[in-house]
């Protein structure tokens, strides 16, 4: 079986650099699980390149943007059967100073500009430590028993985009104040989703909100729980090809929205040309109107009117 490639993009100023020491767990997974691993050599994404691999990794891009040309390939590239690995970190693109969201929102997943806490006896000193217990079934998170992640902002969902990680009741989020540079409690305690996945075409996509679970750190990295297992089954499923039947699917919900958008674009048209109509009925009547003048007159010298056409 040919072994597949997985590319990490690092033009975009990413945190995630597998020729980072801190990154060395990681890398030895991916070398475990025998996958061959690139970096992104060029200035910018390039469509060549992403026909080359299977999985594109896109590990929390910092003071760096993505052109609309660049996101157009991602976009094409997971509709033709690549991988996606998307990883934010707190604060998202507010504070990263990027836009991931423009590649993400295009699955129906977003970054929200926040952290999120919880408060439990086991991280009574590090409330932005989240563990989690309770798994969404998915085969992503199958033979998971505890997990922990540190610093994730949250993600807002749609469109087919469904929760892989979810915190439990007592988690609150956190949105930074830069008048005060404080982190102030945005709403009441709540479930929110730290982790989504989806399939889009021929693809799938991933995305987390923290990287920190990559790194070496044995609190809230790799080695922590059964975080390796996590990963590890993150990237087998990105890299397993979507079911027939589910591409039919995708198909027949595209042409559907498609239908429904020449719908909506039918009715818009159609007022536009009964507005038109109307202003040139208007438009019309003004002019009729128009010519309608009385016989001028004049007045002679002894102020008896005098008309012009004469007697």
């Amino acid at each position: 079986m040919q072994k597949r490639t997985v590319l990490f993009d690092s033009t975009h100023n990413e945190m995630l650099n597998n020729e980072d020491k801190e990154f060395t767990a990681f890398l030895n997974l991916l070398n475990r699980i025998d996958v061959i691993v690139k970096n992104n050599e060029n200035e910018i994404l390039e469509s060549e390149v992403l026909k080359k691999i299977d999985l594109l990794v896109i590990g929390n891009p910092i003071d760096d943007f993505f052109s609309s040309i660049e996101v157009k390939l991602v976009i094409d590239f997971v509709r033709s059967g690549g991988g996606l690995l998307l990883l934010s970190e707190y604060g998202s693109d507010y504070l990263q100073k990027t836009n991931l969201n423009d590649i993400s929102g295009k699955f129906g997943i977003n970054f929200e500009k926040n952290l999120i806490k919880e408060a439990n006896q086991a991280n009574q000193n590090f409330i932005s430590t989240l563990h989690i217990c309770n798994f969404l079934k998915h085969q992503i998170t199958n033979r998971l028993r505890e997990i922990k992640i540190g610093g994730s902002c949250s993600l807002f969902l749609s469109k087919d985009a469904k929760p892989l990680l979810q915190t439990n009741e007592s988690s609150w989020s956190e949105v930074f104040n830069s008048s005060t540079e404080q982190w102030i409690k945005e709403d009441e305690d709540k479930e929110h989703v730290i982790a989504a996945y989806t399939e889009f075409g021929k693809g799938k996509v991933v995305a987390i909100g923290d990287i920190d679970i990559f790194t070496s750190d044995s609190n809230i990295g790799l080695n922590a729980l059964d975080n390796q297992k996590f990963i590890e089954n993150i990237i087998n499923w990105l890299i397993e090809p979507v079911k027939e039947s589910k591409i039919t699917t995708f198909i027949l919900n595209q042409l559907g929205d498609l239908q429904f958008e020449i719908r909506e674009s039918n009715k818009i048209l159609n007022n536009i040309i009964e507005t038109m109509t109307i202003l040139e009925k208007r438009i019309s009547y003004l002019e009729e109107n128009s010519r309608i003048l009385p016989h001028p007159i004049n007045l002679d010298h002894d102020g008896e009117r005098e008309s012009l056409q004469g007697e």
